[in-house]
């Protein structure tokens, strides 16, 4: 899966997404102008193949335009248990554009 992490994403998933050698993994930093808006950061979701992680409920408003994986950040869930849900949603879709899901919620 290729994830977009967004910029309220803990610095701990994101360096594990981009660590884990399944998944191909960007910043919004890296991807986009620091100052970039939740729609400029679907469209480039949507336009290069990406699935957002974000802990910005607001992209369940931009679900219809690209993929969206969401985390109650403050829930602090372990490193491990996200990486095991993105892993087990990215097995269970064929279409990434389709996801809209939490996690780690029930995929763990």
């Amino acid at each position: 899966m290729r994830l977009l992490c967004d910029q309220n994403v803990a610095r701990r998933y994101v360096e594990a997404c981009i660590q884990a050698s399944d998944l191909r993994a960007v910043t919004v930093r890296d991807a986009l102008d620091p100052r970039a808006t939740d729609s400029d950061i679907a469209a480039h979701a949507r336009e290069n193949g990406y699935v957002v992680l974000t802990a910005d409920d607001d992209f369940f408003e931009l679900s219809d335009q690209c993929g969206c994986l969401y985390f109650h950040q403050v829930d602090q869930p372990p490193v491990g248990d996200v990486l095991t849900a993105i892993r087990r949603i990215d097995d269970a879709y064929a279409d990434q554009t389709a996801i809209v899901e939490v996690v780690p919620d029930g995929w763990i």
